[in-house]
């Protein structure tokens, strides 16, 4: 299950602004552990980054106004990872699923965060 990006409150910043606002290439701490480095745009995580949790899960790829979208890779601390299409930071599209703990792996469509057809 993919990681909600909560209500992001900013620790520190270390990067780029323009109008007092985040804006290029940045790292951000976050209350709670998580962080994020990569692009900015009018203060909001806009462009390729990687978001990682405080428990250790990780997302690399294209954010939209601090929302994981287009395509990008999860990877969980159990070594499963997702690689494939993003919406509104679900798996959602076209998709490779392998898992970390069992000889799972699914080649396919995904619709809201679920596997949507044959599990190979």
């Amino acid at each position: 299950e993919e990681p909600i990006l909560a209500q992001v409150i900013v620790k520190s910043y270390e990067g780029e602004k323009v109008h007092d606002l985040y804006e290029g290439e940045g790292f951000a701490c976050f209350e709670g552990g998580d962080t994020y480095k990569g692009m900015f745009s009018q203060g909001l995580m806009h462009g390729q980054g990687t978001y990682t949790w405080a428990d250790g899960v990780m997302y690399e790829g294209t954010f939209v106004e601090n929302v994981q979208m287009y395509n990008g890779c999860y990877t969980w601390t159990d070594g499963s990872i997702y690689e494939g299409e993003i919406k509104e930071g679900l798996r959602h599209g076209f998709g490779i699923f392998k898992s970390g703990t069992r000889p799972i792996c699914y080649v396919g469509d995904w619709c809201k965060g679920k596997r949507h057809g044959k599990v190979s």
